[in-house]
C-alpha cells in the first residue's frame, strides 16, 4: 500500500522550492557538464569537463583533502560520491558561492598534484599510490529548462551505474506493489519517462524510504529487487532484469574495433582500456598504426569508444634552460728573504743555494756547471750557510740579488716576492625539451672507468683477487621532470656538475669533484630561479724563518719567508621553464 500522505508531502516539496526561485532567471555563466577519473601513464587524473570559461583555484588540507574551487560556474549539481579509485576515496561536488563550483578530492594520504586549465577541461593529475584501476565517468547534463522558462521544472534524471546530482528528496513506502505501479510512482514525481522491460512486469516491490533523492532511491530499490535502471538514447529510463540483461549482453556477438591513438603511446593506454572492459574483452596494440585494436560485446566496445577522448589527450611540452656557473678566484702574496753564506775554498750547496762559488780564490763567483747532486765542499778553514733554505717561494716575480764580502768570504741574498690573481669562470649551459610529466635527462661530459678490487675469500682457502670495471658519468648532467600547472611549472630537478681529479698521494686512484644541486621548484613560465648557490672562501697564511731572528721587532721581516693565499669558489645554478605554446 502506498503511504499517500509521505507522497503528497514529497511532491509539495519540489513545488514550494520551484515557487521561491522566481521568473526571470539565466543561464549560468559555466556549467559543469561531466566528471571522470582516469589511469594516465601510471597516474590518477581526475577530469572536470564544463561549457563555458572558468578559473580554478586549489589548495591541498592537511588531512588529505584536496580542494578545487571553480570561479565562474554559477548553478552545480549535488555529488556526493564515493570512488576508492587510484588514491582517492570520495568525491564531493556543491555551489560554494553565488559563482564559485567547490569540489573535494577526499584522498587516501596527502599525494603531490597539480591542476592543468584547458579549453573547456580542468585537469587534475596526482600521484597514484594504489596502482592500475577502472576508470569511473558521469555526464552532468546542464538544465535546459531553467535557461528558456520563466520557472523552475525538474529535469530529467540521468542515471547510468552511479548517482550523478543532487535530485528532490522522496519518503514514500510499497508493500508488495508491482514495478509498474512503483515505477510510475516515481516517473510523476521526477516528471520524466521511465518504462518497465518485458522481464520485469511480474515483479513485486517491498521497500521504504525517507527523504533520499528520488534517483538514488530508485536506484537502491531496484538493485535490491534484483533490476537495473538503463538510460536510453533521448533520455528515457529503461527497468531490466539484472540477470536477464547480463544473458542477453553475453549472447550479443563480439564485435571488433580499432581506434587510433594521436598523443600517447598506445602501448602506454593499453592497460588502462583493458581495465575498462574488465572480462568483457580484450585489447591489443598495433603498434605500426599506434592504435589499440578492442574486440568484445558492442556495449563494451562503446565504453571504450566514450572514455578514449578523455584518456588519448595531447601532453603540452616544456623546454627546460638551465645555466651552471662555477666561478674560482685566487689571490697569493708572497714575500721572503734567502741568504747564501760561502767562503772562497770552494765550499758550497748545489741544489738548494745558488751554484756560484769562487773556483780560482780571486774573489770572483762564477757558477758551477760540473755537478748536479747537493754537495758540500770543505778545504781548509772553512764556513758555509744557508738561510730559508726551504722556504722558497716558487717561481717569484722577482728576484734581488745583493752580495756583501767580508774578508775572504761572502754573504749572498736573495729578495723574492710574488703577487698573482687568477681568475676561473667555468659556464654551463644545457637546455633539453620534453613532454608533461616526462623525465628528460642531459649529459654533456665522459664516463670514466673506476678499477675495483674484490679481494674475497672462499670456503677452505684464499680466492686470487679479482678485478671488476665501474663507470661514473661525469660532466654536466641534467635530470628534469617537469609538471604544468597553470602558468607555473613544478619542476623535480636534478644539476650536476663533476669532474674528475688525481688523488696524489694516495693509490685509491682518483676522486670526484661534484657541484650538486637536486630540488622540487615551482616556477612561473619564463621566470629564472636560482636554485643553488654555494660560495666557498679559503684563507691560508704562513709563516716560515731562522728561528728568533724571524721574530725580531723590525728587522724579523729579513730573516723570515711570508705567504698568504685567498681563494674563493662561487657555484650558481639557475633554471628557467618555458611552456611550448600552439601557434
Amino acid at each position: 500500500m502506498i503511504s499517500i500522505i509521505a507522497l503528497l508531502l514529497a511532491l509539495l516539496a519540489p513545488a514550494n522550492d520551484a515557487a521561491g526561485i522566481g521568473a526571470g532567471l539565466r543561464a549560468p555563466d559555466s556549467q559543469i557538464t561531466g566528471l571522470s577519473v582516469v589511469p594516465v601513464a601510471g597516474r590518477t587524473e581526475f577530469v572536470i569537463r564544463h561549457d563555458g570559461e572558468v578559473t580554478a583555484r586549489d589548495f591541498m588540507m592537511a588531512d588529505g583533502r584536496l580542494v578545487i574551487d571553480l570561479v565562474g560556474v554559477s548553478q552545480a549539481p549535488a555529488v556526493d560520491q564515493e570512488l576508492n579509485r587510484g588514491g582517492v576515496v570520495r568525491l564531493r561536488l556543491a555551489q560554494y558561492q553565488p559563482d564559485i563550483a567547490r569540489i573535494v578530492l577526499v584522498l587516501a594520504e596527502p599525494l603531490a598534484y597539480h591542476v592543468g586549465n584547458e579549453a573547456g577541461i580542468v585537469r587534475v593529475s596526482l600521484e597514484n599510490p594504489a596502482g592500475i584501476f577502472e576508470p569511473w565517468a558521469t555526464d552532468l547534463a546542464p538544465s535546459e529548462a531553467a535557461a528558456v522558462s520563466d520557472r523552475a521544472v525538474p529535469e530529467p534524471a540521468l542515471i547510468r551505474q552511479e548517482p550523478q546530482r543532487r535530485q528532490p528528496p522522496i519518503s514514500v513506502s510499497f508493500d508488495a506493489e508491482p514495478v509498474k505501479n512503483v515505477i510510475a510512482t516515481f516517473a510523476e514525481f521526477a516528471d520524466t519517462t521511465i518504462l518497465p522491460g518485458p522481464d520485469v512486469a511480474t515483479k513485486t516491490i517491498t521497500a521504504t524510504v525517507n527523504n533520499l533523492p528520488w534517483d538514488v532511491a530508485l536506484r537502491t530499490i531496484l538493485e535490491a529487487n534484483g533490476m537495473l535502471l538503463r538510460q536510453l538514447d533521448g533520455g528515457v529510463l529503461l527497468v531490466d532484469d539484472a540477470a536477464k540483461l547480463a544473458e542477453r549482453v553475453s549472447a550479443e556477438p563480439p564485435i571488433t574495433q580499432q581506434f587510433p591513438i594521436q598523443y600517447v603511446s598506445a602501448d602506454s593506454i593499453a592497460a588502462a582500456v583493458t581495465g575498462i572492459l574488465g572480462t568483457d574483452g580484450s585489447v591489443g596494440v598495433n603498434r605500426t598504426a599506434n592504435a589499440l585494436i578492442v574486440t568484445g560485446p558492442p556495449e563494451a566496445v562503446e565504453r571504450v569508444k566514450s572514455i578514449l577522448p578523455q584518456i588519448d589527450v595531447r601532453v603540452p611540452q616544456v623546454d627546460i634552460e638551465a645555466k651552471i656557473a662555477f666561478i674560482d678566484r685566487t689571490n697569493l702574496q708572497s714575500l721572503g728573504v734567502f741568504y747564501d753564506l760561502k767562503d772562497s775554498q770552494g765550499t758550497q750547496l748545489l741544489g738548494l743555494a745558488t751554484n756560484y762559488f769562487d773556483a780560482n780564490g780571486n774573489g770572483v763567483f762564477e757558477p758551477d756547471e760540473t755537478t748536479e747532486d747537493d754537495v758540500i765542499m770543505l778545504g781548509g778553514n772553512s764556513i758555509a750557510a744557508i738561510g730559508n733554505a726551504d722556504a722558497r717561494i716558487r717561481n717569484p716575480a722577482l728576484q734581488l740579488a745583493m752580495t756583501l764580502l767580508a774578508g775572504r768570504h761572502s754573504l749572498v741574498t736573495f729578495l723574492e716576492a710574488l703577487q698573482s690573481v687568477s681568475l676561473t669562470d667555468i659556464q654551463a649551459s644545457p637546455m633539453i625539451r620534453t613532454m608533461d610529466h616526462r623525465k628528460a635527462n642531459i649529459q654533456v661530459g665522459e664516463s670514466t672507468p673506476i678499477r675495483v678490487i674484490d679481494a674475497g675469500s672462499v670456503a677452505g682457502g684464499l680466492q686470487a683477487p679479482r678485478a671488476t670495471v665501474q663507470f661514473r658519468e661525469t660532466g654536466v648532467i641534467l635530470t628534469v621532470t617537469p609538471h604544468i600547472a597553470g602558468n607555473q611549472v613544478m619542476m623535480e630537478l636534478r644539476a650536476e656538475r663533476s669532474n674528475v681529479g688525481a688523488l696524489l698521494e694516495s693509490d685509491l686512484g682518483v676522486t670526484f669533484q661534484t657541484q650538486l644541486a637536486e630540488t622540487h621548484v615551482a616556477v612561473e613560465d619564463g621566470q629564472t630561479i636560482v636554485i643553488g648557490g654555494l660560495t666557498i672562501t679559503e684563507k691560508v697564511k704562513s709563516r716560515t724563518g731562522i728561528p728568533l731572528l724571524m721574530d725580531l721587532p723590525v728587522i724579523g721581516s729579513l730573516f723570515r719567508v711570508d705567504s698568504d693565499r685567498e681563494n674563493k669558489r662561487d657555484l650558481l645554478v639557475m633554471v628557467t621553464p618555458h611552456i611550448v605554446r600552439d601557434n
